[in-house]
């Protein structure tokens, strides 16, 4: 099987507070940042079916990638970011320090406060999703970072230790390739096709607090 992801362009998100599953709307600049990565898609993907996160920043993207390749984008609320729980909309830097301190010990296994997700769910989430339409040859998801990592961990085995949910550029483009083994596990491999718009590290400004 063939998975070709977008992640989204950069959010409006004036008070630079935490998001996951909140809906914010794509940034003013979205016009300039999504061609470059739909170029890329036009160019080289060749899929059959395109799912898309409900939420705005994603299903705008979508719809520009449905012009592109001439399918139709279907919401699927499992392609959804991490709920951020009791975070979501809160800045990082106003978040209880014991709970701070409780995600930086295990940034990928903590689960989020008030009804939140952890990135393990996300892992689960994600590949119960792919396992059901596994049938199909080539597919194109327009997600999130949080989704996008959590192929390239739990399915493709980038260890725990590389947390690239804080790193991934915004429009970036990866390809997979995504086999079942013998057991029913699924296993793949990766390549980023487009770079997109760099972002400063996350991960670096959540050591810092």
């Amino acid at each position: 099987m063939i998975l070709w992801t977008l992640r989204h362009t950069k959010p409006y998100n004036p008070n630079d507070v935490c998001y996951g599953q909140t809906d914010f709307d794509v940034s003013p600049s979205f016009a300039e940042e999504f061609p470059p990565a739909i170029q890329v898609l036009k160019e080289k993907c060749k899929a059959t079916e395109l799912y898309a996160s409900p939420l705005k920043r994603c299903y705008k993207l979508a719809e520009r990638a449905s012009e592109a390749l001439n399918l139709p984008a279907v919401k699927q609320d499992a392609l959804k970011e991490i709920h951020y729980g009791a975070w979501e909309n809160v800045k990082l830097s106003d978040v209880p320090k014991d709970q701070m301190n409780a995600w930086k010990a295990d940034l990928r296994g903590f689960r989020f406060p008030g009804g939140g997700e952890s990135f393990h769910d996300v892992d689960k989430r994600i590949g119960a999703f792919i396992k059901s339409i596994y049938g199909q040859k080539e597919v194109l998801f327009v997600s999130h970072a949080g989704v996008i990592a959590a192929i390239e961990h739990s399915i493709c085995g980038l260890p725990d230790s590389q947390f690239v949910e804080a790193e991934f550029p915004y429009a970036m483009v990866t390809r997979f390739e995504i086999d079942l083994d013998a057991n029913g596990k699924l296993k793949g491999s990766f390549e980023t096709l487009y770079g997109g718009k760099q972002q400063p590290s996350l991960v670096d400004y959540i050591m810092s607090l």
